[in-house]
């Protein structure tokens, strides 16, 4: 297993492409076979869920940054011990998620009042599953984030591309064998017991990693925790922002209106995987960085070549979605889905400028100055809720949605006060160069935009033939008008070699 990047990378492209084609490929099977009000309940569990993950309490990443500051100073010693204790600190988090939601459970008749008794029912056979899910995966999960923290992310990235293509068939098979939701929930469970086991195996006897348990070190402890700490406020900021609206629409809307809010968040999610795919590798690089002393220029040519290419890929992903969006929802799932593509489009547009960012809140962590970014986001995720819980009752599903993009706006402008004047970075200039990619972007999308008023799309064949004709058109122009040298050579540099090759 070598440490690879762009290997890493291009697998992971590749997971991502793959998921959601079988997942777009899928969804309408497992949308018609559930029902609009069974498939709700799935995503309410998946919301849930999401808000016991937390109980993690933001140790996930401090295995990483943790390990990777141990291998930086060569401290095996020192590494055996911390991983010990996350050992500990995990297993004992596992037994706390069980129980805080077998005490959940009992009270959902009062939760979700709006459900009849039919699908209080559902929710919670498939919720206790889902349960025992998590709380399995939290000791499991250290060994993921160990091998992250030596970089092996060829290894990683395969298991998930692995994961990406089981699980979706065998929900399926699950699904017309008549398990239904049941069966799809268990499907994640068995996958998860099977890859954290695989995990264990390369830590222990390919990587030969000792973990030791010793005596309790409450001075690493307490150096983990305040680390760790407002990486969880983070978590928990996230968390609500990004899963409190299928639990109020449950509250005040009722089961159905969930399934339309989930594929509006659905699409999302496509666009948010594909974009930060760069960011994700990079807290071990920038915690070795910052323990070898890089000073803010260096951290700063990170920053701005890893925003400029998510930049290429975020433009192209979501002036596609802003031209095709609509009548690929509509050939996809039909005409009651109409509306999830102007709820995408509310809460797509302003997170553009988050995810030519996403480095910066990598490097916060690496440089453990993270406390100011995540209590802004957090206060930022308190207001999105207020607000969720105003527009909801004028506007419905569509008031959830301006209130995630009016929070969205607000995070990022306080944010990037933050790192121009507390921490001295030039925000100007990273903003500079990210606008010379995103003015093409614009361009072409008005001149396409205009055009395709002119055509009707009505099959996945047509919209497969514009759609590759958009992609004509933005490589041409992005390569003309928007990449520097560096860029065009991470494209043009792997073709000369393996044309060498072939000439050799």
């Amino acid at each position: 297993m070598k440490t690879n990047i762009k290997l890493a990378a291009i697998i992971t492209y590749l997971s991502v492409f793959l998921g959601v084609i079988i997942s777009l490929g899928s969804t309408p099977y497992i949308v018609s076979t559930l029902g609009k009000s069974e498939y709700g309940l799935y995503s309410l569990v998946n919301s849930i869920i999401a808000y016991i993950v937390l109980l993690d309490l933001g140790f996930g990443s401090a295995v990483i940054r943790f390990n990777s500051k141990f291998i930086s100073e060569n401290d095996t010693n020192g590494q055996r011990n911390i991983n010990g204790m996350f050992l500990v600190l995990f297993s004992g988090i596992g037994l706390l998620a069980l129980l805080a939601s077998l005490i959940l459970v009992f009270n959902f008749n009062s939760i979700f009042s709006s459900l009849n008794e039919s699908e209080l029912s559902i929710l919670k056979t498939i919720f206790i599953i889902a349960a025992v899910n998590v709380a399995i995966s939290f000791p499991m999960n250290i060994y993921s984030s160990i091998i992250t923290a030596y970089e092996r992310f060829v290894y990683l990235k395969i298991i998930n591309l692995l994961r990406v293509v089981i699980s979706p068939a065998m929900m399926v098979l699950v699904l017309f064998m008549g398990l239904r939701s049941v069966g799809m929930v268990s499907v994640a469970l068995g996958l998860n017991i099977a890859i954290g086991l695989a995990n264990y195996f390369v830590c222990r006897y390919k990587m030969k990693l000792i973990v030791k348990f010793s005596t309790f070190d409450t001075k690493l402890f307490k150096e983990v925790f305040s680390y760790s700490s407002y990486i969880l406020l983070s978590s928990i900021a996230f968390q609500l922002y990004t899963n409190a609206d299928p639990l109020i629409i449950g509250m005040f809307l009722g089961a159905t209106p969930i399934a339309i809010y989930a594929i509006s968040t659905q699409l999302n999610t496509y666009i948010m995987n594909f974009s930060n795919v760069l960011s994700s590798f990079y807290l071990p690089k920038l915690t070795k960085m910052i323990v070898k002393g890089a000073d803010q220029a260096r951290l700063m040519v990170e920053l701005v070549k890893i925003g400029r290419i998510q930049a290429l890929i975020v433009g192209y992903i979501v002036s596609g979605f802003v031209l095709f969006g609509q009548v690929f929802i509509l050939i996809w799932l039909g005409e009651g889905y109409r509306y999830a593509y102007t709820i995408a489009l509310i809460i797509i547009i302003p997170q553009i400028t988050s995810i030519v960012q996403s480095l910066f809140a990598t490097m916060l962590e690496a440089m453990n100055r993270h406390k100011v970014k995540a209590l802004i986001y957090f206060s930022i995720a308190i207001l999105k809720i207020i607000l969720t819980l105003v527009f909801i009752r004028v506007w419905g599903i569509t008031g959830c949605a301006i209130a995630t993009a009016a929070g969205m706006i607000v995070n990022v402008i306080l944010n990037n006060i933050y790192y121009k004047y507390k921490l001295k970075f030039d925000i100007f200039y990273f903003w500079k160069e990210i606008i010379k990619v995103f003015i093409p972007v614009v361009l072409l999308g008005g001149v396409c935009g205009y055009l395709l008023t002119f055509v009707s799309i009505s099959s996945y064949l047509q919209l497969g033939l514009y759609v590759i004709l958009y992609s004509v058109l933005y490589a041409a122009t992005m390569w003309t008008f928007s990449m520097n040298a560096d860029e065009k050579q991470i494209v043009t540099g792997p073709m000369r070699k393996v044309a060498l090759r072939s000439q050799a």
